[in-house]
């Protein structure tokens, strides 16, 4: 195992116990506080009982591995402006040669299996994701157009992030 985070409502003493008995099976290191995992970055606030999850870091590189970092930043969520069908998969040799000069060296799964680790922390664009990842056996200019939309986006909410718990006296706490 590489990464593990331990969390629980009980008291130190019994996750301390879990940790000794861990660590009776397997060699473990404890790091303390949970601040990096995964590629997600953990920030919590007691004082207003939130947990904030993060992958600006992540998503950054993935706009540098897919050499779209120049991008048009935007804020608006992504609403998959195509109409996504089959019929703009490719079909014939013509089309397949277009797809192939029109993207290059990215490969259309490794965008999409890269657009879904983040919606770890971005709920926000899941629909706009499931729309695309339909087309993974067979995408086209539009559907490669549509992921490059998530990616506006994406670079334009970099800082966004996950929030669990409440701020503020209405609510109620998901964090203690």
């Amino acid at each position: 195992m590489d990464d593990m985070a331990v969390a629980s409502p009980w008291c130190s003493g019994k996750i301390h116990w879990f940790t000794l008995k861990l660590g009776d099976h397997f060699e473990i290191t404890e790091l303390g506080k949970l601040r990096h995992i995964l590629g997600l970055v953990i920030t919590q606030n007691r004082s207003e009982k939130t947990i904030h999850i993060s992958q600006t870091v992540y998503i950054y590189k993935m706009l540098v591995c897919f050499g779209i970092e120049g991008a048009t930043p935007v804020s608006i969520p992504p609403a998959v402006k195509y109409d996504l069908s089959t019929v703009q998969s490719l079909v014939t040799n013509d089309k397949k040669t277009k797809y192939l000069n029109y993207a290059g060296d990215l490969y259309y799964l490794s965008i999409v299996g890269s657009l879904l680790f983040a919606t770890q922390s971005r709920p926000d664009i899941q629909h706009a994701i499931s729309l695309v990842s339909q087309f993974g056996s067979n995408p086209g200019i539009l559907h490669l157009e549509a992921t490059k939309q998530i990616f506006c986006y994406l670079k334009g909410t970099m800082e966004h992030s996950l929030m669990l718990g409440h701020h503020g006296a209405e609510g109620f706490d998901l964090v203690d």
